[in-house]
């Protein structure tokens, strides 16, 4: 899986910041799922992006000199935030080495910034025609879950600690969603429809591709906040490691895994298992040779001390004038003896050489 990070505070503001956010702006949108998930939105309507989208707060990676988490205002500068605080917005970030390994779809061009799509994530939530038809099918054999899941936070209150919950994903009409209940920051909170989010209301959230900026540098940066309702951390005070923080975890554990599309997911675990099952049978396959040698190796040595022992009573009879030959057929039968011996050891040498060859 990819190791996600957050934006550090000298690629956000400055002379070294990332071209992304010197042409793009500072500025970031929510999408609908971060503001039902309770995240902190402007309070004005003229605090948009460069695409007119009402903007919110996101974290960073970087603290501050009195261990707060430096943050991005919904006007585009900053300010500071407790690290157990919930309603600020995530927005992650790949770095160089990471978007390296990733082949994402050319989508579009923002003022000369490239907009990429990877990945897969809740954003947009649905029309209330389509919101209704979901709440009534739900439960029902005309609504059923894909098998996804998307794990966020169930906990409000900020002091205490998280609580993982699944939201499983559901598909109606080629497209799928996930239910979430409205758990809004203030009365401030409005989705991309215009409309209020509602505490406790049910909301029917669209599954789309990731948009992500792409900075010349090579970094990857999520266009828009994706989710809210996550600690940044556990502990009081941030020293600066962030990946130390719970953010991090949280990023590691569910985010990372949940935005692959289902049938990437699908075909990681069916290739995990196919190479778990290729190991196994060449385990199998190797014990099963080992104990078959063994037991050929068992045969042939009590072949060999069967034809020792006759041999050693034919040559004592003879000595003794007692094997009824002639000196001919004496030669001729310590002969084949010595010839049935020596192809025994032979065909033992040559299963123990295929056999090593095999293993090699």
């Amino acid at each position: 899986m990819l190791d996600f990070t957050f934006l550090k505070e000298d690629q956000i503001w400055g002379d070294d910041a990332l071209e992304v956010m010197k042409f793009y702006g500072m500025k970031v949108a929510p999408t609908d799922l971060t503001v039902i998930l309770g995240g902190l939105m402007t309070h004005d309507d003229y605090h948009r992006t460069s695409e007119g989208d009402l903007t919110c707060a996101s974290w960073s990676a970087s603290s501050s000199e009195i261990g707060s988490v430096r943050c991005v205002f919904y006007k585009g500068d900053k300010f500071l935030y407790k690290t157990d605080g919930r309603i600020i917005t995530a927005r992650p970030a790949l770095p160089p080495s990471e978007a390296s390994k990733i082949s994402p779809s050319e989508a579009r061009v923002i003022d000369g910034i490239r907009v990429a799509e990877y990945g897969e994530y809740p954003q947009t939530v649905a029309d209330e025609r389509t919101g209704e038809k979901l709440e009534r099918l739900r439960g029902s054999r005309y609504l059923r879950p894909t098998g996804k899941n998307y794990t966020f936070d169930s906990v409000e209150e900020y002091r205490k600690p998280f609580k993982a919950t699944a939201y499983p994903e559901y598909e109606m009409d080629g497209k799928r969603y996930i239910r979430v209940l409205g758990r809004p920051a203030d009365h401030h909170s409005k989705l991309s429809t215009g409309n209020q989010v509602r505490n406790g209301k049910p909301y029917w959230v669209e599954v789309q591709p990731i948009e992500w900026l792409m900075d010349p540098s090579g970094t990857m940066v999520a266009k828009k906040c994706l989710f809210a309702g996550i600690q940044f951390d556990t502990k009081k005070k941030y020293d600066g490691d962030f990946s130390k923080t719970f953010m991090k975890h949280y990023l590691d554990t569910y985010f990372a895994k949940e935005m692959e599309p289902l049938e990437m997911e699908k075909s990681r675990a069916k290739t995990k298992t196919a190479s778990d099952a290729k190991t196994k049978t060449s385990s199998d396959a190797k014990t099963k040779t080992s104990l078959d040698l063994d037991q050929k190796s068992k045969i042939l040595d009590k072949s060999t001390k069967s034809i020792r022992s006759y041999r050693q009573k034919m040559e004592k009879m003879s000595k003794e004038g007692k094997l009824p030959l002639c000196k001919e057929d004496k030669r001729e039968l310590f002969q084949k003896i010595h010839d049935i011996e020596h192809a025994k050891r032979a065909r033992m040498n040559l299963l123990l050489y295929k056999q090593q060859k095999k293993q090699k």
